[in-house]
């Protein structure tokens, strides 16, 4: 796919940054809804997906995770997108 066919999932996972206020942070992760295929406009909140442990803002902040962590992050969301479309085994 050279261009975007501004076609999406109606299911998705939005991601966010939480600073804690104690010096850490913890990143959440929650199923969303689309409301068309095409070009969605509005997601709406589904349920709670996961959340990480808390990390130290410094290391956040320095995109410092260890690469098992980035990693985990990844397969995380990967896990969940193919979950919510039918195709996890």
């Amino acid at each position: 796919m050279k261009t975007d066919d501004k076609i999406r999932n109606r299911m998705g996972v939005v991601v966010c940054l939480r600073d804690m206020g104690d010096g850490t942070s913890r990143i959440c992760m929650d199923d969303v809804k689309g409301d068309k295929v095409e070009i969605p406009v509005t997601w709406k909140h589904d349920c709670l997906y996961t959340f990480t442990s808390e990390y130290n803002n410094e290391i956040v902040n320095e995109m410092a995770p260890d690469d098992k962590e980035f990693q985990k992050l990844g397969e995380s969301i990967v896990a969940r997108l193919l979950a919510l479309d039918g195709r996890a085994k």
